[in-house]
């Protein structure tokens, strides 16, 4: 399902609840808890992991940064997101 730029998985997919990880179009700037603009580029967001989507890549950890992302394309940042959950193998993602 995709709703404002984002999708979200699937409730008991890998030990994260409902709309607990998701996969969004990168947010260029936020304001007021909004997106402004978006960079092109694709992240995986999990607020059950301390990530608040509230905020842009850049206001994040590094090391929520670096599980997140950001991914080049739409395909790159489900396949990120299915490692993330716990559905792809991280090897198989090297490869590609």
């Amino acid at each position: 399902m995709v709703h404002n730029g984002c999708m979200a998985i699937c409730h008991g997919v890998a030990g994260h609840a409902s709309d607990a990880a998701f996969l969004r179009a990168q947010p260029a700037r936020i304001i007021n808890g909004h997106a402004d603009s978006y960079t092109g580029r694709h992240e995986v967001s999990c607020p059950a992991s301390g990530d608040d989507p509230n905020l842009s890549f850049c206001q994040v950890p590094p090391g929520l940064q670096k599980i997140s992302g950001p991914s080049q394309s739409a395909a790159g940042g489900l396949a990120a997101f299915h490692v993330y959950v716990g559905l792809a193998d991280p090897h198989q993602l090297a490869r590609q």
